[in-house]
Order: C-alpha cells, then structure tokens, then sequence
C-alpha cells in the first residue's frame, strides 16, 4: 500500500482527513480550507511553512491553536503528512466567553466559533496518536522510532494536571501499540486465542484511560480503529479482499446499531475471532480462492435466501464457472455444499435449543417448513422432531 493509499484509506475510515503534503502549495490550500479567525496563529501559511521546515525527521507533532482547534504533522524523511484539524474537546457556551475574554476575542462571533467547530470531529489525543502509528506501518514505517511533541498554546485552560497526564497518556499509547502488533502478530498466524487475549490487554488498556476523560460515545470510532488493525493483519496474511470486506462490512454493520460499550466490546471479539478463523483455514487449504471464498460466503449466509447466481456475481466469476470450478474441487455442486451445511447447522439447532422445528428452518435459510421436513428427511433418515427426541434419549441414558 502507497503512502498516498494509506493516507485517503485512513480518512475514509475514521472520517478526518489524512493528507500528504507535496509542496507549499498543499500548505497554501491546507491554510486556506481551515483557517477561521486571525487569532489562529498556529493555522496560518507561514507558521506552517516554517513549523514543518524546522520539525525534526520521525516526529509526531500534536498542534492547538488558541481556539483549541488541533491539527497533527507526521514528518518522515521524505514526507510531510497533516492530520486533522480535529477537536479534542467540547466548548460550552460559558468556555467560549471565557476564552474570549482571555484572548480579548471580541470579534469572535459565538454562533459562527460553534458553526466551524462542528466541521470537525471531537476525538481524543490518543486515538490520533494511534491512527497516525497504524498508518505508518501499514507504509513500511517503524512507527515506534517516531518522536511526539505535543505544542498546545500555554495559555490553554486545559484539565489540572495535564502534563502529568498527558505522560500517563503517553506510556498507556506505547502498552496499547506493542500489544496491537501482538494482536496482529496472532492474527496473522490464524492464533484466534491468541488474539482475543491481546485484545483483552487492549480493553483494559483502554478502560484505564476512559478515567481520563475518554467518553463512551467515541466507543464507535474505536471500534473503527479495531477493524482497521485487524484488516491490516488480514490484508497481510493474504486473506481475500472479498472475505475481509464480507467480514468486515458485518462487523460495521452491527456496531453501527449498538450503544453499549460492553456490547461493541464484544462484537469486536467475535469479528477478531472471525478474522483469526478465517484465516487459519485459507493457510489450510487445499481449494481454489474461487471456491474457497464461495465456502465462506455460504457459511456466512446459509440463513439468507442466497443464491449461486448471486454468490458468482459477488465472486466475479459466471455461475457455470463456479459450478464447474466447485464440483471439480469438492465433489459436490454448489447447493448441495449449501444445503448440507444448512442441514449440519439445523442438527446443532435441535440439539443445542428449544426453537420450534418451523423457526429453527427459517434459521438456516429454508422458509417453506414442509420443504424442510422433507429435506432434513432425505439427509439424515428422520424427521427434525425424531431427530431431536433421538438426541435426547440417547443424553438420558448416558
């Protein structure tokens, strides 16, 4: 992945910009986008030009302007890349006075201050500071050999205390990094275990920082955060695109209709388990990418009224392609795959709960119960109600 990929790819994902600055025209049109009020100092051109001249190589360097708008400027040998503007804290109408009346700020009309604000994302100093190390090293950078510098305005009417806890800050970043690149590490290997316990670490890690003023809100960003690091494992263990967009896209999907922290923290869980597992068995195995990915796709939407016309779409293949390619590699076609392995999850169904035979067809994809009775008949010898009662009999006695 190019440093330019790198950059839009992590800007589409967390939604502030990521930007490669190749000449002082790109400052010129930086300054110029963001820039508000004459008391910005920090966003104006030549304070740009200057900063990024003077800014030591393999520097992170955390920026606030007096209207406590922050900007990031990651300076590597050859390039300059600028983060933000984002905001890392919220203004209330009795800060906004006080910060006029600091500055002797007359002329800044409170409406508007909100207005441009609100152009900006609120996320906190070390979620930055971890975007900017995950895109460093998805571009071959060593991103732990790089220097942060944080230079706030020193008139910021900041928390008590920041110094101390932007060190504290600083160490639990540096615990969370290593233990990601052991999360990732596992993840490549297909080490489902191994990954979660890393995550866990992360979980804790994090939990200690909300004390420090981390807000449940941003639990959706850092759940965003997880799915880009683990993707990057996934993209360099040669997972398929199709696979890792498939599980990936659920994963958003489900943590966008969440609210509790708890509950992302666990979705987040089960979509690095998935992820690990996936891979584990595309090192594993003995099919075609064609066909291994339409074995996931059948796994993965069993309970959905998939088709194999709509499967080899997806894969970009045509249908006679992919029938051809799937009994060749399997011995069997398509839907027989599709259907045993619905059959196999009807089994655990009976077996493991108490939903009605009618409810437990819907689940795996058939939604005509009689069809099912039949099917589940023809596969395994019996109804699902004898099945089920077999199952239970045969516990009993044990």
């Amino acid at each position: 992945m190019t440093l330019n990929d790198a950059c839009n790819f992590m800007s589409e994902l967390t939604g502030i910009s990521v930007m490669l600055i190749n000449s002082n025209k790109d400052i010129s049109s930086f300054y110029k986008k963001h820039h508000f009020h004459n008391a910005q100092k920090q966003l104006t051109e030549s304070y740009l030009k200057a900063t990024t001249k003077e800014l030591p190589v393999n520097t992170i360097s955390f920026i606030q302007d007096y209207l406590f708008i922050n900007f990031v400027i990651i300076k590597t040998e050859k390039d300059l890349i600028f983060v933000g503007p984002y905001i890392n804290q919220d203004m209330t109408e009795a800060s906004i006075k006080l910060l006029k009346e600091n500055y002797e700020l007359d002329d800044l009309n409170t409406i508007d201050y909100k207005a441009y604000r609100d152009n900006y994302l609120l996320k906190e100093d070390a979620d930055i500071l971890h975007d900017c190390r995950v895109l460093l090293n998805s571009t071959g950078f060593d991103a732990s050999s790089f220097h942060q510098e944080y230079n706030y305005n020193e008139k910021s009417s900041r928390v008590k205390g920041w110094e101390y806890q932007r060190k504290n800050f600083e160490n639990l970043i540096n615990e969370r990094y290593r233990i990601e690149q052991e999360m990732m590490e596992r993840i490549y290997r297909g080490d489902d275990v191994g990954a979660i316990n890393s995550y866990r670490k992360i979980h804790n890690n994090v939990k200690y920082m909300v004390s420090y003023g981390g807000s449940p809100n941003d639990s959706k960003v850092s759940s965003g955060i997880t799915r880009s690091t683990v993707r990057m494992a996934a993209i360099n263990a040669g997972l398929p695109p199709i696979i890792i967009d498939e599980i990936s896209g659920k994963s958003s999907r489900i943590i966008k209709n969440l609210n509790s922290r708890d509950d992302m923290y666990k979705e987040n869980e089960r979509m690095i388990q998935t992820f690990a597992q996936a891979i584990n068995r595309f090192k594993k195995k003995s099919y075609s990418n064609v066909v291994y990915c339409a074995i996931h796709l059948f796994e993965s939407y069993y309970n959905t009224k998939l088709s194999i016309e709509e499967t080899a779409e997806r894969l970009g293949v045509s249908e006679c392609h992919l029938i051809n390619q799937f009994k060749k590699e399997t011995g069997l076609t398509p839907n027989a795959y599709l259907n045993n392995y619905r059959i196999r999850q009807a089994k655990r169904l009976l077996r493991s709960s108490q939903l009605s035979v009618q409810q437990i067809a819907e689940d795996v994809g058939i939604f005509d119960n009689n069809y099912f009775v039949k099917f589940f008949k023809r596969s395994v010898g019996v109804t699902p109600s004898a099945y089920r009662k077999s199952y239970y009999s045969e516990e009993k006695t044990k």
